[in-house]
C-alpha cells in the first residue's frame, strides 16, 4: 500500500488525469455497450414482428385491390383494370415470398403453403376469365366466378396467418417486456456501482490532486491582499504541483522587493506598446491605401490598352469575328466602370445588353436565336444602370446552356397607356428548362441559391429605388417551356432630359 502511494505520488498530473478519466471512462463504455447491445436486439425481434404483421395486411388488402380491378374489367372492359390487375398479381407473388422468406413457425409454413396454392387457384381462373372476356366468350363469368369464390379462401388462410403472427408477436412482446424488466433492474445496479466507483476514484483524486492547489490558491490569494508574510508550502507529491509550490516559495521571498519596480515597468512597456501598434496600423493603412490609389489608376487604363492592341493585331489578321468580341467585351467595361447608382436611357441599356448577347452568341452559335423589340416612345425612359444585363446573364446560365438543343432569347419593350398612365412594360423571355414552383418562390424570395437571387436581389432593389417603390416585379416559370421576367414601371415625363 505505501508502495503504489509512493509511486502515486511521483506520477505527473497528465498521467493522474489519464489514469482516472481512463478507468471511469472504461468502466462506463463496459456497461453502456452492454445495455445497448441488449437493447438493440430486443428493438430488432420487435420491429420484425411489426414488419411481418404490416406485409400480411397489406396482402390482404391487395388481394382485395386485385379483386376489385378484375371485376371492374369484367364489366367494363378496360384496358387500365387489366393492367392494374397484372401489376397487383406480380406485387402479391413477390410479397406472398418475402413472407415465406422471414416467417419460420410450422403453423406459419402451413398457412403460407395453404395462400400459395389458393392463390395458384384464383390467378388460374381469373387469367382464364380474362382471356375470353377479351375473346368476348359469353361463359367468362364461370371462371370469374370460381376464382371469386377462390379469393374468399384465399383471404380466410392470409388472416389464419394474420391471426398466427399476432399470436407470435403476443408472446414476443411479453418475452422482450420480461427482458426489459430485467435490464431496467440490471441498469439501476450497474448505475449506482459506476457512480459509487467514480466518487471513489474521483475523492482519491481530490485528494492527491485538489487539496494541494487549494492551499496553493489560499497562499497566493493571501500574498494578492498585500501579505507577503506567508508560511512557506510543503506538499508532498512530486509531480508538477509540487514542483510549483516549490518554485512559489522561492518567488515569494523575492516578490516584495521586486514588487514596485514590476508596476513601473508594466505601465511603461504597455504604453510603449500601445504606441508601436499604432504606428504600424497607421502605417500598413497609409501602404493599402497607396495600393488601392494606384491600382485604382493602372487597373482600367491597362485593361483597354490591352484591348486596343488585341484588337489592332486582329484587324491586321483580318479575323473580323475577333475585332466585334473584343469591341462588344470593351463596350461592356467601360459600361461597368460607370457609377453603379447611376440612371441611365432605356436605349443605352438595350445597347449594352446587346453586345453581352453578342457575346453569349459566339459562345452557343445556332444554338441561340433572339430578338429584341423595343418602341421609339420607351428607348427615353430612365433605368438603373445595369438592370437588364443580371436577367439575361440568368437566362443563360441557368435556362438555355443546360438544354442541348439550345434556345431563344427574347427582349420587348413597350410603352402603353394603362388606367391614364404611360406605362413601360419591359419582358425577357427564355426558352430554357425553366424552373418549379418551389425554386421560383425561392429566388423571389431572394434565398441564396447558385448566387441567382444575389443578382435578382441587388436588381429588384435598384429598380424600386429608381421609380420610387411605385414598379412590379415579376417572375413567370414553368419547367421544360421558360422563364419570363416583367418590369412595369410608369415614365417619367422628364425622360429624355437626362
Amino acid at each position: 500500500m505505501m508502495r503504489f502511494k509512493d509511486i502515486w505520488l511521483g506520477l505527473s498530473i497528465k498521467t493522474k488525469l489519464l489514469s482516472y478519466f481512463f478507468i471511469v471512462i472504461a468502466m462506463i463504455s463496459l456497461f453502456n455497450s452492454y445495455l445497448n447491445n441488449n437493447n438493440y436486439a430486443m428493438i430488432d425481434q420487435f420491429n420484425n414482428t411489426m414488419t411481418n404483421y404490416y406485409k400480411i395486411n397489406r396482402l390482404l388488402n391487395f388481394i382485395e385491390e386485385d379483386k376489385q380491378s378484375v371485376t371492374k374489367y369484367m364489366r367494363e372492359k378496360k384496358v387500365e383494370d387489366k393492367v392494374s390487375y397484372q401489376l397487383k398479381k406480380d406485387e402479391i407473388m413477390l410479397l406472398i415470398g418475402e413472407i415465406d422468406t422471414e416467417l419460420v413457425s410450422l403453423e406459419a409454413y402451413f398457412a403460407i403453403h395453404a395462400i400459395k396454392n389458393s392463390l395458384e387457384s384464383m390467378y388460374e381462373k381469373w387469367d382464364q376469365a380474362v382471356m375470353e372476356r377479351d375473346r368476348n366468350i359469353q361463359t367468362y363469368f364461370n371462371a370469374y366466378y370460381d376464382g371469386e369464390i377462390t379469393s374468399d379462401y384465399t383471404k380466410g388462410y392470409v388472416e389464419e396467418l394474420l391471426y398466427i403472427s399476432l399470436g407470435e408477436g403476443n408472446e414476443l412482446y411479453k418475452k422482450l417486456a420480461k427482458e426489459a424488466e430485467m435490464m431496467r433492474q440490471i441498469s439501476i445496479i450497474l448505475i449506482a456501482v459506476s457512480a459509487v466507483f467514480a466518487m471513489f476514484i474521483g475523492f482519491l483524486f481530490v485528494n492527491s490532486f485538489i487539496n494541494p492547489i487549494k492551499q496553493l490558491a489560499d497562499t497566493s490569494r493571501r500574498i494578492s491582499s498585500g501579505n507577503l508574510e506567508v508560511e512557506e508550502v510543503i506538499i508532498a507529491s512530486k509531480d508538477e504541483v509540487g514542483i510549483l509550490a516549490a518554485s512559489f516559495n522561492t518567488m515569494s521571498l523575492s516578490i516584495q522587493r521586486y514588487v514596485n519596480d514590476l508596476k513601473e515597468k508594466v505601465i511603461i512597456e504597455k504604453r510603449l506598446h500601445e504606441e508601436e501598434l499604432e504606428v504600424v496600423r497607421m502605417e500598413q493603412l497609409l501602404k493599402e491605401s497607396q495600393f488601392e490609389a494606384l491600382q485604382s489608376q493602372i487597373n482600367p487604363h491597362f485593361l483597354f490598352n490591352t484591348l486596343n492592341t488585341i484588337s489592332r493585331t486582329a484587324m491586321f489578321e483580318e479575323a473580323q469575328d475577333t475585332i466585334k468580341l473584343i469591341q462588344a467585351l470593351s463596350c461592356l467595361f467601360r459600361y461597368k466602370l460607370r457609377n453603379q447608382a447611376s440612371i441611365i436611357p432605356l436605349e443605352e441599356e438595350l445597347k449594352m445588353a446587346e453586345e453581352y448577347i453578342y457575346l453569349q452568341k459566339s459562345r452557343f452559335k445556332d444554338r441561340l436565336s433572339y430578338e429584341i423589340i423595343a418602341d421609339d416612345r420607351s428607348k427615353t425612359a430612365r433605368v438603373p444602370i445595369f438592370m437588364l444585363q443580371p436577367v439575361i446573364e440568368n437566362c443563360f446560365i441557368h435556362g438555355i446552356e443546360h438544354k442541348v438543343e439550345g434556345g431563344r432569347l427574347r427582349i420587348k419593350v413597350i410603352c402603353q397607356k394603362l388606367k391614364g398612365k404611360e406605362m413601360i412594360i419591359i419582358r425577357i423571355t427564355d426558352t430554357g428548362i425553366g424552373m418549379t414552383k418551389e425554386r421560383l418562390e425561392e429566388v423571389l424570395a431572394f434565398a441564396d441559391i447558385d448566387g441567382r437571387s444575389i443578382g435578382i436581389s441587388n436588381v429588384y432593389r435598384r429598380f424600386m429605388m429608381v421609380c420610387n417603390q411605385q414598379g412590379s416585379f415579376k417572375m413567370m416559370s414553368k419547367v421544360g417551356i421558360g422563364t419570363c421576367t416583367e418590369f412595369r414601371f410608369e415614365r417619367d415625363e422628364t425622360d429624355g432630359e437626362i
